[in-house]
């Protein structure tokens, strides 16, 4: 019985990380897309009046998009939801 439980939780684990594998990978070729992603947990805007910053948290990774309204140009990027990218340090300034 206690090797069937044991089973059961590693192919319960497996079948996660891959369902976890396959929305950040499809996130990520949004994201390259300009797109918002498919899950979002969180979102966030900051506008100031140089920039506009607007953030979409997910699973442990992050879509980002900038906007500078001097220049009209727009980054978006991809990164992990636990590291600042060069922009947020922008907004902070």
């Amino acid at each position: 019985m206690k090797k069937i439980v044991i089973t059961c939780l590693k192919i319960f684990v497996i079948v996660l990380i891959l369902i976890w594998m396959g929305v950040f990978v499809t996130d990520y070729f949004r994201a390259r897309d300009e797109k918002e992603p498919l899950v979002c947990l969180s979102k966030d805007t900051k506008d100031t009046s140089k920039a506009t910053y607007y953030e979409c948290v997910s699973f442990g990774y992050k879509y980002f998009r900038y906007q500078d309204k001097e220049t009209q140009e727009t980054s978006y990027g991809f990164s992990a939801a636990f590291l600042k990218n060069e922009f947020e340090k922008k907004m902070e300034e």
